[in-house]
């Protein structure tokens, strides 16, 4: 399946370096899919949706003075926790729709550079010297408790968050209570390559006098995406996605019956698809709901140069052939005698081509230049032989066949 660039913004680098994190992990997630609304219709949009956690989660350098009141409606509590503070007890309350509810996880401050685990006297990792440990709070808030941090069970990998990132609490229930007490999950190498995976990236000029000069400045990432359609219906869309039923009904005009179908998934402003499930996000295609009703997971450059190098040792293993020419074949796929400074859009084709060559390794080429008729009527006897087995040796172990002896031919 090919890939495609699609470009995401974010209200702030802060929150663009962690959806690298969410990334990195494999974790699909929206961003700022929904604003719910106080009692007196303010606003109130926070950042991230995790479906498959069923959790919020927002990022801030300081707390919004808000975000007590959304976590109590969020996380479904009818108690007001006096810890907020006396500011967000003035705050309205907020009605948050059932579908909508889960845990409430809140990061306050700028994005922590240190990914170092810390053991402790008994040789296990230390939740309080862990990868948070110069965050203020070591970790992150709920509606009311903390500390809380990301987690990832040893055994079956599942991701999430609990109290000083203790896997034992993850919902797979790999790891026993009793047997596995306080199993401190967030030091795991894995969350640690996805921190420093997020803390590389750059959009920005570094202000080398303040690191967090650009924190709060509006980001946008570039990303690729397996959905085919999915750049041509962000690039398409004008921010007005209602189908074409839609506007239909509120002209009070009802489409007819037979075609209603086909209607509810056509956009009524632009050349393009709505999602069938929400009505309110443009869809790559017919029939696929769009990235915030089932969020896709996206690759950055570095992850996209990472599987293609990956997937280029499997094929150097799976042919006999020398990574050094592999590597030369998929440059030549993308027209490039190297990797190094190559678009985004050129990545995802090179790590498609691979992918491709990986399922059927005799779609693969050789690398080798084709022979024009003329040069074969010069070729006789040994020179002939040898032109032969320099073509017959890659396509053989491509197709793990035996090579047929040149002495035969």
């Amino acid at each position: 399946m090919a890939y495609e660039v699609i470009r995401v913004e974010f209200r702030t680098e802060l929150h663009a370096r962690w959806s690298v994190f969410f990334d990195h992990l494999r974790v699909p997630w929206a961003y700022e899919p929904v604003t719910f609304y106080d009692s007196q219709g303010s606003p109130r949009t926070p950042a991230f949706w995790l479906p498959e956690q069923r959790m919020w989660f927002t990022a801030e350098v300081e707390a919004p003075v808000w975000w007590g009141r959304f976590a109590m409606a969020a996380e479904g509590s009818d108690h007001w926790h006096e810890g907020w503070g006396e500011e967000a007890g003035r705050c309205l309350p907020v009605e948050v729709p059932e579908e909508w509810q889960g845990l409430t996880l809140l990061s306050e401050g700028p994005f922590f550079p240190d990914d170092e685990q810390i053991v402790d006297t008994w040789g296990r990792p230390d939740p309080w010297a862990g990868p948070w440990r110069f965050h203020e709070v070591s970790g992150m808030h709920t509606y009311c408790d903390s500390p809380y941090q990301w987690t990832m069970c040893p055994q079956c990998g599942s991701f999430g968050a609990e109290f000083c990132g203790y896997a034992e609490r993850l919902r797979c229930g790999c790891l026993d209570d009793r047997e596995h007490s306080k199993v401190a999950g967030g030091g795991d190498k894995r969350l640690l390559a996805a921190y420093r995976a997020a803390q590389l990236e750059q959009w920005h000029d570094d202000d080398y006098n303040n690191p967090y000069a650009t924190v709060l400045w509006p980001t946008v990432r570039e990303a690729l995406v397996q959905q085919p359609g999915a750049a041509a219906a962000a690039e398409k869309c004008v921010g007005e996605c209602r189908s074409v039923a839609e506007q239909m009904r509120r002209e009070l005009c009802q489409p007819d019956p037979g075609e209603s179908e086909g209607l509810e998934t056509l956009c009524s402003a632009c050349p393009g698809f709505v999602c069938g499930q929400c009505g309110e996000q443009p869809a790559p295609a017919l029939d696929v709901p769009c990235r915030t009703c089932e969020p896709v997971v996206l690759l950055t450059e570095n992850q996209v140069r990472q599987r293609i190098n990956w997937k280029v040792e499997k094929l150097s293993a799976a042919t006999g052939m020398e990574g050094r020419r592999v590597n030369g074949i998929v440059n030549d796929s993308i027209g490039e005698k190297r990797r190094s400074r190559v678009s985004l859009a050129k990545l995802g084709t090179a790590l498609a081509n691979v992918e491709r060559w990986l399922e059927d390794l005799s779609s693969m080429p050789t690398g080798l230049p084709a022979p024009s008729a003329e040069d074969l009527d010069k070729l006789h006897g040994a020179e002939l032989r040898k032109l032969l087995t320099t073509y017959v040796g890659p396509l053989a172990g491509a197709l793990r066949d035996p090579s047929p002896s040149s002495s035969g031919s």
